[in-house]
């Protein structure tokens, strides 16, 4: 069995998604997705699946470091390469358990459970208000959720009079305690609420917002600050009452390096395709 044609398609939703469609000469085909995938993406898909036409399918570690280290220089260690070259992998082992009869999860070592958790992640809309959130929760909840994530970070709010300014105000402090508090309230002891702040604000800020956090039972509070800055989130979990999470913003195993090896979150998220 040999790679014939590797094709994409782009869909715009929530954000702009490549998919990937991987083809053999046996008639069956992978399917594999690039999220957050923006301009550009589907071109490089398309280029480094060029250089797989011919090849084995069921090779899929070979084929995804090959391409890797063939474009070092291009930035294959993060962006939309390294994007690009998931999107192509995730398709070769749907391709791969298709080709051998099997669920992706027994080509990587079985399964541990039979169900996985789902959260649900929510926004306050456009009216940004405590009120807004708690419908917002009440939604999720309606449709089975036991567990909801909430933005907070406000690069609108009134007292944000500086955009470059990464120091949170006790307004906007204020603000956020009452949006949490709001979707605690409408949600009850028994879900799960979590919290993102995709990682806008300085460290004493974000020391601030997770000590003031602390009476709402948070599942976790997301890049608090910049996932880049290692020794600031080390810091901020440090000093936090509530569990620290970062990575979605972190590609392949090096990027997680140095969070692991410094301890600098009590919780790991990868995007997949990343």
């Amino acid at each position: 069995m040999r790679i014939t044609d590797v094709r994409t398609a782009e869909v715009r939703g929530h954000g702009y998604s490549t998919y990937v469609r991987i083809y053999t000469d046996a008639g069956l085909y992978g399917t594999g997705e690039c999220i957050h995938g923006g301009a550009g993406c589907p071109q490089l898909v398309r280029a480094l699946g060029a250089q797989l036409r011919g090849e084995d399918p069921l090779e899929v570690e070979p084929l995804f470091d090959r391409l890797r280290r063939r474009h070092l220089f291009d930035g294959a260690l993060a962006g939309n390469l390294v994007t690009a070259l998931t999107g192509i992998e995730i398709a070769l082992w749907d391709l791969t358990g298709k080709a051998l009869g099997v669920p992706v999860y027994r080509l990587l070592g079985g399964k541990y459970r039979d169900r996985v958790r789902l959260y649900c992640d929510c926004h306050g809309g456009r009216e940004n208000t405590p009120e807004s959130h708690a419908a917002r929760a009440r939604e999720a909840l309606d449709r089975g959720f036991r567990a909801v994530k909430f933005d907070i970070d406000d690069l609108a709010h009134p007292a944000r009079r500086d955009r470059w300014n990464t120091t949170l105000c006790a307004d906007e402090i204020a603000s956020m305690v009452e949006k949490v508090a709001a979707v605690r309230a409408a949600i009850g002891p028994g879900v799960d609420l979590a919290i993102d702040m995709h990682g806008r604000y300085d460290t004493h800020s974000a020391i601030r917002v997770a000590r003031a956090l602390e009476p709402y039972h948070l599942l976790w509070l997301e890049e608090p600050v910049p996932p880049e800055n290692v020794a600031a989130m080390r810091e901020v979990k440090r000093c936090s009452p509530v569990p620290i999470c970062a990575g979605e913003n972190l590609y392949l195993r090096w990027g997680f390096r140095d969070l692991i090896e410094q301890q600098a979150v009590d919780i790991i998220m990868p995007d997949l395709p990343k």
